[in-house]
């Protein structure tokens, strides 16, 4: 299962992502759900974009927007693609419902020169007070909703860590924009860009 996150309907990470990617980057996006960002992004920055995407649905839409997406699993693998096929392989808000986020990740470093990976932050006050006050810290169970992972900024870090991933940039996102103090607190979304570390490629 692999939708796009269902709690931040304004999708805020989408302007930061497209700031990110270099006009006319090679860029494939796992996950693209119904093609907005691809869209974006070959509208604005005439990125040779493509997609993964698991439901038919959003992919017969990506495909009426002329957008090139493949019906695929991603956690399956991503053995069609050759080792740097694109310069930026994105993740967004779609890491949190991965049954096993470590191959998902690795692939994405191996088959692109960058890996850039958004996020609800689980520890953002506003999900601490919910959960405290008896919310919870995901869908409710009756909602339909897939199961969700909460996943916090030091979270995240200790993770990169794990895959030998270098964090090259960070950008921490809240309700009124660009968060710059305190973010593990005050942070709705993270936004991260990976790359393998000097030493892991030598090897």
């Amino acid at each position: 299962m692999q939708p796009r996150c269902m709690s931040n309907p304004g999708r805020q990470d989408l302007n930061t992502l497209v700031e990110l990617v270099p006009a006319g980057a090679r860029v494939l996006d796992l996950g693209c759900g119904d093609g907005a960002l691809l869209a974006r992004l070959v509208a604005e920055k005439q990125a040779h974009a493509r997609g993964v995407e698991l439901s038919e649905d959003n992919v017969r839409a990506c495909i009426a927007r002329g957008l090139s997406v493949r019906h695929g699993n991603i956690e399956e693998g991503l053995a069609d693609y050759s080792d740097g096929s694109f310069d930026m392989v994105i993740l967004s808000q779609t890491l949190a419902y991965l049954n096993d986020p470590v191959p998902v990740t690795s692939e994405m470093l191996r088959v692109g020169r960058h890996a850039v990976i958004t996020f609800d932050n689980a520890a953002w006050w506003r999900a601490r007070w919910r959960a405290l006050c008896g919310g919870g810290a995901g869908f409710t169970l009756i909602s339909g909703e897939p199961r969700v992972r909460s996943i916090t900024l030091d979270q995240f870090c200790a993770f990169a860590r794990q895959l030998r991933a270098r964090i090259e940039q960070d950008v921490f996102l809240g309700r009124r924009g660009a968060v710059t103090w305190w973010p593990a607190w005050r942070a709705s979304t993270a936004v991260f860009v990976l790359t393998r570390d000097k030493e892991e490629k030598q090897t």
